[in-house]
């Protein structure tokens, strides 16, 4: 089992760039998917090796994204899930939506 203490996601709803945010007990190599979920298909994958303490990790260049639904899943190399929530692709010319 992971040993991971927290993960924020931010900005959500997003506009050009999401940050996750992760601390760890320990060091672990893991895959982060951000899929569209209308489209179900794999927008962004990429591999990251966390190490213990708080890592940043930015999913940059998701201007071209059309405004919707994703699912963001970040899974350790062995496959086995880590997390997994919804993030919102707003259109830059949109208000900000305030989802507390």
């Amino acid at each position: 089992m992971v040993m991971v203490k927290e993960i924020s996601v931010y900005p959500n709803p997003f506009d050009y760039y999401i940050i996750l945010e992760i601390t760890c007990e320990e060091e672990v190599d893991c895959i982060i998917l951000l899929a569209d979920i209308k489209e179900g298909r794999i927008v962004r994958m990429l591999g990251a090796g966390l190490k213990s303490g708080i890592n940043r990790i930015p999913l940059h260049d998701l201007e071209l994204l059309i405004p919707g639904t994703y699912q963001l899943n970040i899974k350790t190399a062995d496959g086995e899930s880590i997390y997994q929530t919804k993030v919102f692709k707003q259109s830059p010319d949109s208000p900000a939506i305030n989802l507390n």
